[in-house]
């Protein structure tokens, strides 16, 4: 889903001097993602679609960290549902379902089984053996989210960059 990586530029010369707070930068640096990564994560939920809100949930976010201390940040979906996002951010075409899971299903012998809106018989529950699916439209959630995040991140990181200048001048 996203993947953001921080790589360190200028480490060594900033470690030489300023080698008393290299630590306290470092634990700054980390602090600093781990909040935007988390940041970024509660947008891109409050963005993803929410009919159940099952999806939304299984969004998840981790931080690690490379042996050269460069920091990734990772936000992808998991779970049951976690197969939907190209789905849902590409959208579909028509399509005439039982595919994947649904067939499965119906080898059991069971029909499909869905709630229907705007049904024949009003709202309700429906069973049909297949039905035709009239698509989806794509639901960028991510760039939405990514947009809300950005002034943000700018921000924050302008924060750490003062904070930085700041030990370079001895503050």
């Amino acid at each position: 889903m996203i993947r953001m990586t921080f790589e360190q530029v200028g480490a060594e010369n900033a470690r030489q001097r300023w080698s008393d707070r290299w630590i306290a930068l470092q634990r700054e640096r980390r602090t600093m993602i781990e909040t935007e990564t988390h940041r970024l994560l509660g947008f891109v939920r409050e963005e993803a679609p929410r009919k159940t809100g099952v999806f939304a949930a299984g969004i998840r976010s981790n931080v690690t960290e490379s042996f050269t201390r460069d920091l990734s940040a990772t936000i992808q979906s998991f779970g049951e549902h976690s197969y939907l996002e190209p789905f849902i951010t590409k959208g579909t075409r028509a399509h005439e379902i039982p595919t994947g899971g649904a067939a499965a299903q119906m080898a059991k012998g069971y029909p499909l089984r869905f709630y229907w809106e705007k049904g024949p018989r009003g709202p309700g529950i429906y069973y049909y053996w297949r039905v035709w699916h009239p698509g989806t439209k794509p639901n960028d959630f991510v760039g939405r989210a990514l947009r809300r995040w950005r002034p943000w991140a700018t921000r924050r990181m302008k924060q750490v960059g003062v904070s930085i200048m700041n030990v370079s001048r001895g503050w």
